[in-house]
């Protein structure tokens, strides 16, 4: 039978056993257990070893002494992860953070267990404390020199949060492409691309880099862009094409407009910078190709283009292939032109003519091609692509109301080609698509040597306005009336006539 000190030793110590365990079952319900719990048990075990062979007067032996270092060593280390877990994690507003970085809890986490260990060899191995900083420092010249890689990205880490160049969430510009910082540890920062991959950059390789830091998206940010066009080009009106093509990008900030500068000269071209604001730091690559793209369409619709380096080269003289080619779009413009209903009963030489003297124009994804309301005196032809036709509801008490989706051959703005009106719909693109235009000017001719192509028109533009009543009228939930006083041929052939001032019958 055990003797009576012993007994009531052992039922002391799992006495503590139990209620420790009972704390880590309640830490886990609050849901705020250590983040080690195969050392929070191992430390409970300690302390229950140490408590009994306290109270059994074992002072002094080895036992004792394994017991009783572990348990301090293990104090120190659940101690933190504690502090960590109630205090440091913030677990009443989780969505703020830690109160504390990664790096720093570690470093805390060392310096407890360091400061625990020299207690422990003082006070519970009784070692000499001259003998412990001997032993200690002998140690560290051979740590230090075996970890000096390690040390210095620790060193470095603890640089980078004295500093603070970055913070959780923000966007770096890290060789060339942009990253989200993730997390920073004692070693190395964890970082995310665009790509969705993760990595980690050692601290060293950040605290002796140029970082360009984005924020985290709360406060804009200007990007510059930089394009070369001719010197030809006047400077006002290059700015005044950069700044509308950067108007219509999504994700542009309508609080700071964009501006355009001449940055310098080059060889061939003069540099000019565009300025455009954002916050949408998480999308740089895509804001990128956004501008770089409406760029393009707005300068090709201008006619203004990229030179090329100027260079001096002797070449020998050929044929060239731009006669066939020109020759192969005005084909490709008479064939769509010739599908019209507008133009089905024109003569061939009639459409031909018309077709020489159309444009074909790009448009990116979204571009709007003309606003209802806008003034404007030329016809629009899909070559490729879609574009999408609306119609103002405000009168009926609703947003736009979609009149069509126009494919390749389908045809608009026939009203103001031929009688000068306004806009009467929204069209924007739906993708990028390819048009051809036809401006007043060039079907100005044909009609004062064949006045008799007015009646023509007129009646292929009486048909095309009574389908788009009739799609309004259904949106107001009532059938199309007849009543098209004001699309009447009649009226619509008085109007061309006017519009471009042809004698009336």
């Amino acid at each position: 039978m055990p003797h009576p000190p012993t007994l009531l030793a052992v039922s002391a110590g799992f006495g503590v056993f139990v209620v420790l365990e009972a704390l880590y079952a309640l830490l886990v319900r609050l849901g705020q257990r250590p983040r080690t719990a195969w050392t929070y048990h191992l430390w409970v075990l300690a302390i229950a070893c140490t408590t009994t062979l306290t109270l059994r007067d074992d002072l002094g032996s080895q036992a004792w002494r394994l017991s009783a270092s572990v348990a301090a060593l293990l104090t120190a280390v659940v101690t933190v992860s504690l502090v960590d877990s109630l205090l440091i994690q913030r677990p009443w507003a989780p969505t703020k953070g830690p109160a504390l970085p990664k790096l720093a809890l570690d470093v805390l986490r060392a310096v407890a267990v360091v400061a625990t260990g020299l207690l422990v060899a003082r006070s519970i191995l009784d070692y000499p404390l001259p003998a412990v900083l001997v032993s200690s420092t002998v140690l560290s010249a051979v740590v230090g020199l075996a970890l000096q890689d390690v040390l210095k990205n620790v060193f470095a880490g603890m640089a980078l949060e004295l500093e603070k160049p970055f913070s959780r969430g923000d966007w770096l510009l890290l060789d060339g492409s942009p990253v989200q910082v993730l997390d920073t540890s004692w070693r190395s920062v964890r970082l995310r691309s665009n790509e969705g991959v993760e990595f980690w950059e050692p601290n060293a390789n950040l605290s002796t880099s140029r970082l360009v830091n984005y924020g985290s998206g709360v406060s804009p940010v200007a990007l510059n862009f930089h394009v070369g066009l001719p010197y030809e080009a006047p400077p006002a009106q290059v700015k005044r094409v950069l700044e509308s093509a950067a108007r219509s990008i999504p994700g542009r900030l309508d609080s700071h407009p964009p501006t355009a500068f001449v940055d310098h000269y080059e060889e061939s071209s003069i540099d000019y910078k565009l300025r455009v604001w954002t916050q949408d730091v998480a999308g740089l690559s895509q804001f990128k190709d956004s501008v770089y793209s409406r760029i393009w369409y707005e300068l090709s619709r201008r006619n203004l283009h990229v030179p090329y380096p100027v260079r001096t080269v002797q070449l020998q003289r050929t044929p060239t292939d731009r006669g066939v080619q020109r020759e192969r779009k005005a084909r490709d413009h008479r064939r769509l032109l010739k599908s019209l209903a507008l133009f089905r009963d024109l003569e061939k030489e009639t459409i031909d003519r018309i077709a020489n003297s159309a444009r074909r124009v790009p448009y990116d994804d979204g571009e709007i091609l003309f606003r209802e309301g806008d003034s404007g005196d030329s016809l629009f032809v899909v070559a490729e692509g879609k574009v999408l036709v609306s119609k103002s509801g405000h009168n009926l008490g609703t947003g736009e109301i979609p009149l069509a989706s126009l494919g390749a051959g389908d045809f608009f703005g026939e009203m103001s080609l031929l009688t000068g009106e306004p806009r009467s719909a929204t069209v924007r693109a739906d993708g990028p698509c390819d048009v051809l235009v036809l401006a007043q000017r060039h079907l100005a001719p044909l009609l004062e040597e064949q006045p008799e192509l007015a009646e023509v028109l007129s009646r292929a533009v009486v048909e095309r306005q009574a389908r788009t009543e009739a799609t309004v009228e259904d949106r107001r939930d009532r059938t199309a009336t007849e009543d098209l006083a004001e699309g009447s041929e009649h009226s619509i052939l008085g109007k061309i006539r006017t519009f471009f001032k042809l004698a009336h019958d």
